[in-house]
């Protein structure tokens, strides 16, 4: 199965530019993501996560 970043090429992108911790909550919270302003959301929540 294909994970929601390997179909679109502008995810792909954007996902394989962010930190490796940030990647790996991503892919672990098991959100589903359709579009770049949807990972891109999740990401900054993440890092904002991290932060605290």
């Amino acid at each position: 199965m294909e994970t929601f970043y390997e179909s679109n090429p502008d995810l792909r992108n954007y996902f394989e530019s962010l930190p490796i911790d940030i990647k790996n909550q991503i892919l672990d919270s098991g959100v589903e993501i359709a579009t770049l302003g949807e990972l891109m959301k999740v990401a900054e929540h993440f890092d904002q996560m991290n932060k605290i």
